[in-house]
């Protein structure tokens, strides 16, 4: 019995310890990321652009990719792509933000539930204040001239919303 006695005794020591380290790295952490907002407000503040715009500053001109319509293959639209924005021009069709599914499904499901996800990586000091994907509807009498998805990121999520932003704009001409 005294050697389960002291193997209980030592898991015991040992849970205490996990516990208080556990509590020490949080601390840490939590004082990193607010130095690290601290430094990023200062440099806001000031006439520097933050580190991560200036690693993603474009070294060539803009890729332009065509969005094409999923029955016939018409072009419907061009993206211009570069390190942290994708801009969505509509090309020969005229589209409304009003027509489904661009406001409850583009805007509201993927869009907006990118942006969510963001939010709470840089709620939980994953992601850097300011580093979100953020999103911009540009219209002209009613109709779309343009959207604009800023610090997309990683290239899978720019391919999802070209091509969610594709299948949308075709969904819409058959309304």
């Amino acid at each position: 019995m005294a050697s389960s006695e002291n193997d209980v005794k030592k898991a015991a020591e040992l849970k205490l310890w996990l516990e208080g380290r556990i509590a020490q790295l949080q601390e840490e952490l939590a004082r990193l990321n607010e130095t690290l907002g601290y430094v990023d407000s200062n440099l806001r503040a000031s006439t520097f652009r933050p580190a991560i715009e200036m690693m993603a500053e474009p070294k060539e001109a803009a890729e332009v990719r065509e969005l094409k319509r999923d029955k016939g293959g018409q072009v419907i639209a061009t993206a211009s792509i570069t390190p942290d924005t994708v801009t969505i021009e509509p090309t020969g069709v005229t589209l409304a933000s009003s027509t489904p599914p661009f406001k409850s499904f583009l805007l509201g499901k993927i869009l907006q539930g990118m942006k969510a996800s963001d939010e709470a990586l840089v709620k939980s000091g994953k992601l850097a204040k300011g580093a979100e994907l953020r999103f911009d509807v540009e219209e002209a009498d009613g109709s779309i001239s343009r959207v604009i998805i800023e610090n997309y990121r990683e290239k899978a999520r720019l391919n999802e919303v070209i091509n969610t932003v594709a299948w949308t704009f075709s969904r819409m001409l058959e309304k």
